[in-house]
């Protein structure tokens, strides 16, 4: 059962959620190191979201039985040819999501681009020792829109299991 395709879409979506809250919490915290502490769980939740819409991805491949399972990006199945080659109403609902510069989904990937982009600059402080300096981007990912991009997930996981059909 650990090895199931599903599993691990409910763990990366439960790990998500547990993230979120964690988030909310140290958002909400004035102490030393909160502004930390809430960058750390936001790292998280996007880690954790983007894990889960891959998990959907390899769920709805071994549903169709797709080669896909071997896809390690979800921008790899939604960016490129993949979706048109394996014709799908989840993976066409998927691409137009990620489409949609204003669905949860497009805000997720922006989010994910924007975690791994490499540090804005770099200062040097006294020594040898050097800080890397991270630029707050305007269109940041927030509580609210994680908490909607969860949600928004969660329902799609649903909708797509009670729509497949066992083989």
């Amino acid at each position: 059962m650990a090895n199931e395709v599903y599993t691990r879409t409910n763990q990366a979506l439960s790990f998500a959620r547990l993230a979120l809250a964690s988030w909310e919490a140290a958002a909400g915290d004035s102490g030393m190191g909160a502004l930390t502490q809430a960058r750390y769980h936001r790292e998280h939740v996007i880690f954790h979201a983007y894990r889960t819409v891959l998990a959907l991805i390899h769920e709805v491949a071994e549903g169709y039985r797709w080669p896909l399972l071997d896809v390690r990006s979800v921008e790899q199945v939604l960016d490129s040819d993949v979706a048109e080659r394996f014709p799908g109403p989840e993976l066409g609902e998927l691409v137009q999501l990620a489409a949609n510069p204003q669905s949860w989904l497009a805000g997720l990937l922006r989010a994910w681009q924007q975690l791994l982009a490499p540090a804005a600059g770099a200062a040097s402080v006294a020594g040898s020792e050097l800080i890397a300096t991270t630029a707050v981007s305007a269109a940041q990912w927030e509580i609210d829109e994680a908490q909607t991009a969860l949600d928004a997930l969660a329902a799609q996981v649903e909708r797509y299991r009670q729509a497949m059909q066992e083989w």
